[in-house]
């Protein structure tokens, strides 16, 4: 029974859809009827007006009479401009044919947009053998006049120039307008503006297949990093071709001390390949530079190192193979890479000199009496690739306690340089015995940087002082109480 239910209720459900697609049908028909009743209607009323107007001027029929013809001639004129409007205001209209988006060499984004004017009612009259110049004045509707398009994203205009206007769209033609773009999206909306009415159209763009490469791009493009560091480049690559979906990543010009890697920032999947698979034209990707632990005659410190990034198809990785090994596996040229016609870009790496200064110290646990002080000498050495400036150092102490450091302040110190620092820590007067830590610690600058010290730490134990004189005391002591009983026994005995 419910079997039966169900089928009856989807019978019905395709009845109604079926009887609203007919009567959807009807009202096109009927507006199109309504269109021509009113048509003749107005021929009928305007021949009527002009008999009349003949006839009052010959004083044959009274004022009147001539003004409710002019009436019925003027409310024929107004149900014609009505039907007219019913049928014109849904048909007609500028539909979005295409947006392609492609790039020049110089790397700059453009959007082409199609345009086309047509209209499905007009086709229908044809097909029906009715004139549509029989209907209405169609002058209007052969072609609409100054049509303004711009494109937008996130309510934003981001075509360059913000607006463009055509002059004239012929019915069932196309217009193409080419815009340069402020910003590079996959998105966008294509907003035109024509007889007083705006549509905005949301399109996700085609990717233009007249250049067979890969667009790379990157926002950090320079970069500076230390000495025995890592850069990471997020490359955002774009594909523009109908041919290959596989290509190849190339870094060129890259000294061998800069090893690199290509991966996927997603999964950390390290790649030496890529695929674009079915119906994606982006990828986005990381590359890393691992720098060495010391400058050399290809890695300067604060020299620009200037490398390519390439996605090449097999063809052009022959190609740059082919340049490579004429040239001994040296220096490819940007006119030999611009040969290759592949995508790319072009990255700068700036190697920086890593500053690091170091404490150093013989000995660093004393033992002291109060009163006394600790004399020590450290070296302040300079273990970084950068030079040194306004080495300054200090000590932290324990409550009361005084440094004094001689020097205080070394202007410059050079890399791999060093500067004995005399320290002497001064307890107070009333200190206390026991254990204490005071720390040794350097500040300084490098390249606009401060750089700072570990803590090294001095241990110190401090002991009260020895009390001569009750030594010296205690052992009279001692010494006279064994001679009396040593003369006292030698009393008993001869007793």
């Amino acid at each position: 029974m419910k079997i039966l239910k169900y089928f009856v209720i989807l019978i019905t459900v395709l009845i109604l859809g079926f009887m609203l697609f007919a009567q959807s049908q009807e009202s096109q028909s009927l507006k199109l009827l309504r269109l021509k009743s009113s048509q003749l209607q107005l021929e009928q009323k305007k021949g009527d007006f002009d008999r009349a107007l003949s006839m009052k001027e010959s004083g044959l029929i009274s004022e009147a009479e001539f003004s409710l013809t002019r009436t019925y001639y003027l409310q024929a004129q107004v149900d014609y401009q009505q039907a007219l409007i019913s049928f014109m205001g849904s048909e007609a209209r500028i539909s979005v044919a295409g947006a392609v988006k492609f790039q020049d060499r110089s790397g700059r984004k453009f959007v082409r947009v199609a345009l086309r004017y047509s209209s499905k009612e007009l086709k229908e009259l044809a097909n029906l053998n009715i004139s549509a110049e029989d209907l209405f004045p169609l002058d209007f509707m052969k072609e609409i006049k100054d049509v303004h398009v711009s494109l937008l994203s996130e309510g934003k205009i981001i075509s360059d120039p913000y607006e463009k206007t055509i002059a004239s769209m012929p019915l069932e033609t196309e217009r193409d307008a080419t815009f340069g773009l402020l910003r590079d999206v996959e998105n966008l909306d294509i907003s035109v503006a024509y007889s007083g009415k705006t549509e905005v159209t949301s399109v996700y763009l085609q990717k233009g297949v007249s250049a067979n490469l890969v667009t790379i791009n990157s926002p950090q493009f320079s970069q500076e990093a230390d000495l025995e560091s890592t850069a990471t480049y997020d490359l955002s690559l774009e594909k523009f071709s109908g041919e290959a979906n596989v290509f190849k990543l190339e870094a060129v010009n890259l000294p061998p001390q800069l090893t690199h890697e290509f991966s996927d920032p997603r999964t950390g999947a390290r790649l030496s390949q890529i695929m674009f698979s079915e119906g994606v034209t982006s990828l986005n990707l990381a590359l890393k530079l691992f720098l060495p632990k010391n400058p050399d005659s290809r890695v300067v410190l604060d020299k620009p190192l200037e490398f390519h990034v390439l996605a090449l198809d097999n063809e052009q990785t022959l190609a740059l193979r082919e340049i490579q090994a004429r040239d001994g596996g040296g220096f490819v040229t940007d006119e030999e890479i611009e040969s290759l016609k592949s995508g790319g870009a072009k990255l700068e790496i700036i190697p920086r000199g890593v500053p690091r200064v170091e404490v150093q110290a013989l000995n660093l646990y004393h033992e002291i009496k109060v009163g006394e002080t600790v004399d020590m000498d450290v070296t302040i050495k300079n273990t970084g690739t950068r030079t040194l400036n306004n080495v300054r150092v200090f000590c932290d102490l324990p409550l009361n306690w005084r440094a004094e450091i001689v020097p205080d302040l070394i202007p410059v110190l050079e890399q791999n340089k060093d500067e004995v620092v005399r320290i002497r820590f001064v307890p107070p007067a009333d200190v206390s015995v026991g254990d204490y830590e005071p720390k040794i610690r350097t500040d300084s600058i490098a390249d606009n940087r401060r750089v700072e010290s570990l803590d090294k730490i001095v241990r110190i134990h401090l002991g009260s002082k020895t009390n001569v004189l009750g030594i010296g005391a205690l052992v009279l002591l001692l010494v006279g109480l064994l001679v009396g009983i040593v003369v006292f026994g030698i009393k008993l005995t001869r007793r």
